[in-house]
């Protein structure tokens, strides 16, 4: 039991570490003036100050969004924080670029079942991971990666799977289509808050995608613009969910500066194969038969 209560405090303050040292190192960013939800009131406020580049002017995600979300601290040649969704009891899907930008990773901390605050969550250790195959660091083509923990997520309070979509979204510039973007709330300058936060985002049509980022995308990737908040810096791999299905994973995300509305890129995961490394089972040619009587 000491030994049980122990690990958890550790956990704790793991966690808390984590989040005061991505403060930290956000100090040296010129001051900039942001709007932040109060969840006291419900409404919207601008302070000033440094801020760590996490969800910005978003709400408190809802239960059932940051039931499939986890946020993760990748330690390789340089420390990445990023997010993910929870595609089955032992997998998580992210970003594959987010993932390549800490180089050699040696270890990972995964933190899943986010409550109301950092004190609610379960922490599960990383086995491995693996990138698709077709991921093109340059053009972002496939950015997705799957991270495999040693753990199940099966049982975990507060934890859930989601389903990948499978079927493109017809994409109208006269009827949009709203999803929902999941990632690191925004916190005050003084106070340090592993809470998840959630904003909504619009699709965008290719040619829309084409012209914000002046050159044509690959087929896997999709551009969404920003229509309340927006995700920052360290909410690379976070997921994308349209008709409650994970439709997008955010790439690899390296400023965030204050702009409305602003658009991003998502790796599209219906035309994306996932997960890669199932076996396919080939059909057997048929015989023709001769009969004898």
């Amino acid at each position: 039991m000491k030994e049980t209560v122990k690990f958890i405090l550790l956990a704790l303050v793991f966690w808390g570490a984590h989040l005061a040292k991505a403060q930290q190192e956000d100090g040296d960013v010129e001051s900039t003036d942001t709007t932040e939800f109060d969840e006291q009131n419900g409404t919207n406020h601008t302070s000033g100050g440094n801020r760590v580049g996490r969800i910005m002017g978003g709400v408190r995600g809802s239960s059932a969004n940051k039931a499939y979300s986890v946020l993760m601290t990748l330690y390789g040649t340089s420390t990445v924080y990023t997010a993910g969704a929870i595609i089955s009891n032992t997998e998580i899907l992210t970003s594959a670029s987010a993932l390549k930008s800490a180089g050699t990773v040696t270890k990972f901390s995964i933190a899943a079942g986010i409550g109301t605050s950092m004190y609610q969550v379960v922490y599960v250790t990383y086995k491995s991971h693996e990138f698709q195959p077709g991921f093109d660091s340059a053009t972002l083509a496939n950015d997705v990666a799957i991270i495999t923990i040693n753990e199940t997520f099966a049982g975990l309070a507060n934890v859930q799977t989601i389903a990948i979509a499978t079927t493109e979204i017809a994409v109208s510039t006269t009827t949009r289509t709203t999803c929902v973007v999941v990632g690191r709330g925004q916190m005050p300058n003084t106070a340090a808050s592993g809470t998840m936060d959630q904003t909504d985002y619009e699709l965008l049509t290719d040619q829309e995608c084409t012209s914000a980022f002046n050159q044509a995308q690959p087929s896997s990737i999709l551009c969404a613009r920003s229509v309340t908040g927006y995700a920052c810096n360290i909410d690379s791999g976070a997921p994308l969910v349209c008709n409650g299905q994970l439709y997008g994973i955010l790439t690899l995300q390296t400023g965030c500066t204050p702009s409305t509305p602003k658009i991003q890129k998502f790796a599209k995961l219906p035309v994306i194969r996932i997960p890669w490394n199932t076996p396919t089972i080939s059909t057997p040619p048929r015989k023709n038969y001769v009969s004898c009587t």
